[in-house]
């Protein structure tokens, strides 16, 4: 079977890139690593494949095996983007702006996040047949291809290779490593890739919900992704000593290092409702390179959301929203309350019905205090 297959790689690095897995009405963010959604619309947009023609080739390419290499995790930010067409924007409260001379709605303005300065290597595992024509595509892209918005143009060609009789974890391995942190990781670069199918999945296997089901539709399937770690075979040293010890938005720095602290900290479990911690949020910025644990919440990303859009609507800068803090946790629910009538909780159920399906586990169980918004006693 590995005498067959062929893996295309893509070195996926840009001065910005945004890769979205969990975008809500203004708040537009990005995944940690390029999702397949992302990259299998890149390569779609390189065939030159119409959204209203891509359904065949889309479900041909959705059944690639898909891994991701983390040369550079780069530097999370955010950015401001406005539109018109009468949308409004919705206050912190729910309600629609509107400008104090005309009555009319004001121009809806969102966030938007990137990372900064990531490089990423992705691969494709298939037939010689269908790898080979990704990479002609690649070569000569009918439209000008992109890392994950328009405006992140890619610095380096996005083709970097084809391998032939090699799996995908493998030749993963085979690209230089760009080098864009201070350390040498001694035990390797961390890869996300696509569980095998039929086989047996680790206990640290979790769900991405990036398995697009057509374009311009936001429809996505579950898959499930393991994550491990490859040497690269050589080291690119032109880019050394870039990183600072005291990043504050990503790599091997002092972020990194206190976030895990105040996920250890919280037991990996959101202060607020006690599902499982997907996020560290700020309660200030204070000490931003240099926080303290007491700086930092846990937080799902519900919560984390909810968060994030009262400090939005309320204009907050340096001390932001605590959610151990009474005066703010019947706020925090309300909020919630507010993205679920409007289905922003959809994506999450699925989530869990696709757990109950695959590992048996009880919705009920697993749902936390999401399905009914609970306030949790003050400790």
């Amino acid at each position: 079977m590995i005498a067959s297959c062929s893996t295309i790689l893509l070195r996926l690095e840009a001065p910005m890139q945004s890769w979205g897995d969990g975008s809500r009405f203004q708040l537009r963010r990005t995944a940690d690593a390029p999702t397949k959604s992302g990259v299998l619309g890149l390569i779609l947009c390189a065939s030159g494949t119409s959204r209203s023609d891509a359904g065949p080739l889309l479900a041909e390419l959705r059944s690639l095996r898909f891994g991701v290499r983390v040369d550079r995790p780069g530097t999370r930010g955010w950015d401001y983007h406005t539109a018109g067409a009468g949308y409004g924007i919705n206050s912190a409260e729910g309600k629609v702006k509107v400008t104090g001379t005309t009555g009319d709605p004001e121009t809806l303005l969102s966030r938007r996040e990137y990372l900064f300065d990531a490089s990423f290597v992705a691969g494709f595992e298939g037939t010689a047949e269908t790898i080979d024509r990704i990479a002609a595509w690649l070569m000569e892209p009918v439209w000008t291809v992109f890392l994950g918005r328009k405006c992140c143009v890619p610095t380096l060609p996005v083709l970097e290779r084809v391998v032939r009789g090699t799996a995908l974890l493998d030749a993963l391995a085979i690209p230089p490593w760009h080098i864009g942190m201070t350390d040498h990781p001694e035990d390797g670069l961390r890869v996300l890739l696509d569980a095998p199918a039929n086989e047996q999945l680790p206990a640290d296997a979790r769900i991405s919900y990036d398995m697009p089901r057509a374009l311009g539709v936001m429809e996505h399937d579950p898959r499930w992704v393991i994550e491990t770690r490859v040497r690269p075979s050589s080291v690119d040293s032109n880019d050394h000593e870039r990183a600072s010890p005291a990043d504050s938005g990503s790599g091997d720095g002092w972020w990194r290092r206190i976030r895990r602290e105040r996920l250890a900290h919280d037991h990996g479990l959101c202060v607020f409702c006690k599902a499982e911690a997907e996020e560290v949020h700020h309660v200030t910025y204070e000490r931003r390179g240099a926080e303290l644990i007491e700086d930092l919440r846990s937080l799902c990303s519900i919560c984390h959301d909810a968060c994030t859009a009262l400090e939005y609507g309320t204009g907050m800068t340096m001390n932001r929203v605590d959610p151990l803090d009474s005066e703010w946790r019947a706020r925090i629910a309300e909020q919630i309350d507010r993205a679920r009538a409007v289905g922003a909780a959809s994506v999450r159920q699925r989530v869990f019905e696709a757990l109950s399906e695959r590992r048996g586990f009880s919705n009920a169980t697993e749902r936390g205090v999401h399905g009914d918004v609970l306030v949790l006693p003050e400790n």
